[in-house]
């Protein structure tokens, strides 16, 4: 691994990152740990630094008490790591299967096709030889064993059971549900991969809705995204009432947004922040 590779954990708890640390051998990369809370912190490399530390006069796209508290953690890549290519998140109660962060940057390392599905593990008797090396990759979207990430309702009515996962590009024109969990990301992405914030009583969109957004602007772009080629293993921390009472508004509106339906108060604030938080990327960064 390479000082190319950035890894950014979002957390509020230190007792669970001192057992997450444990479990990950972070040498030779970028360690990143943005503590959420009332008052957030960036740390890095021992010292730490407040939201305006880092965003300036765009302090206000950066909102806290939620999972998408990692973009903070993105925009200091930006600012100040310029040689790192490779972005990698992960929640702070995942644990690696195998060579994780390696798998991730091999990922990113791929071309695939986007207009055609393979029907197996190898590409078929017609599949055109011009689309194999198609797109690059530019999100390695990983997978998981142990507790699934499911929304609340689905949670008490099966269970808490194992999933079991697809290895394969995202065709163009279509979405997936992109977990926070496990994913990685190249440099190119950094001004689209803003995880919603939590704003106007919405929670737990935060990564779905960074996936569909981003998903949109690869698809423009001829950018790929893959899913299963990274794993971790997941050992569930929050507790389904308590999500139950942050999903409903977000279920709600999950159902029809990606079909572009953005009438609801929340989409106003939030695409006035991606669109701030995007600007400052592309036209502050170095």
């Amino acid at each position: 691994m390479s000082k190319e590779v950035a890894v950014v954990v979002p957390t509020i708890r230190p007792e669970k990152m001192a057992e997450f640390k444990k479990a990950w051998d972070f040498s030779g990369v970028h360690f990143i740990t943005v503590w959420d809370g009332k008052n957030p912190k960036l740390e890095f490399e021992g010292k730490k630094y407040s939201i305006k530390d880092i965003m300036g006069g765009y302090d206000d796209t950066i909102v806290n008490f939620s999972a998408s508290m990692r973009n903070l953690g993105f925009a200091y890549i930006a600012k100040r790591l310029p040689d790192v290519q490779y972005i990698v998140t992960l929640d702070d109660d995942v644990t690696p299967v195998g060579q994780t962060i390696e798998d991730h940057v091999n990922a990113l390392n791929m071309r695939v096709p986007i207009s055609w599905m393979t029907i197996g593990t190898r590409y078929a008797r017609g599949f055109p030889y011009s689309v194999r090396t198609e797109a690059p990759v530019m999100v390695s979207h990983g997978v998981w064993f142990g507790d699934p990430d499911i929304d609340a309702p689905t949670q008490l009515v099966e269970g808490l059971k194992e999933m079991k996962f697809l290895k394969m590009p995202i065709p163009k024109g279509c979405y997936y549900t992109m977990s926070g969990m496990n994913v990685a990301f190249r440099r190119e992405m950094l001004p689209y991969m803003y995880f919603a914030p939590r704003v106007c009583g919405l929670n737990r969109n935060g990564d779905i809705w960074a996936g569909i957004t981003s998903k949109r602007i690869m698809d423009k772009k001829g950018w790929a995204v893959v899913t299963g080629f990274s794993v971790v293993h997941h050992a569930r921390a929050s507790n389904v009432w308590k999500n139950l009472e942050k999903e409903w508004k977000f279920l709600r509106l999950n159902e029809t947004f990606w079909q572009g339906d953005e009438k609801d108060e929340y989409f106003k604030e939030y695409n006035k922040l991606r669109k701030r938080y995007e600007s400052y990327i592309l036209n502050d960064a170095k």
